[in-house]
């Protein structure tokens, strides 16, 4: 079996906007990328799909991202619920350590 080839997108500029433009030298691949008020993605050149894309900032190592595969399939609704508990596990385990019943529970 094939390892998934990785290429390594670059930051070609930032407009006045905040959005960026993201390229891959080795496929030529281009995307617009907004990450504020909510995080959006445009491909402008699809480039190679099969490729696994990662980017980086500054001195940030370049890691690819964990996605998790969802088949045609698989209804919406089910689709979204598996990208929000990905996102959420982390605070979801740090609201269970945290305790906040006792905490609010506790005279000062």
């Amino acid at each position: 079996m094939n390892e998934q080839q990785r290429h390594g997108m670059i930051l070609k500029r930032t407009y006045s906007s905040g959005e960026e433009e993201w390229h891959c030298p080795t496929c030529g691949r281009r995307m617009l990328i907004n990450w504020k008020p909510q995080f959006k993605k445009s491909v402008l050149e699809a480039g190679d799909d099969y490729a696994m894309h990662s980017a980086s900032k500054g001195l940030l190592p370049t890691v690819p991202l964990d996605v998790t595969p969802v088949d045609a399939d698989t209804p919406q609704a089910e689709a979204e619920a598996l990208i929000e508990d990905s996102k959420l596990a982390p605070w979801l385990a740090w609201l269970e350590e945290v305790d906040f019943d006792r905490l609010w529970d506790s005279k000062g």
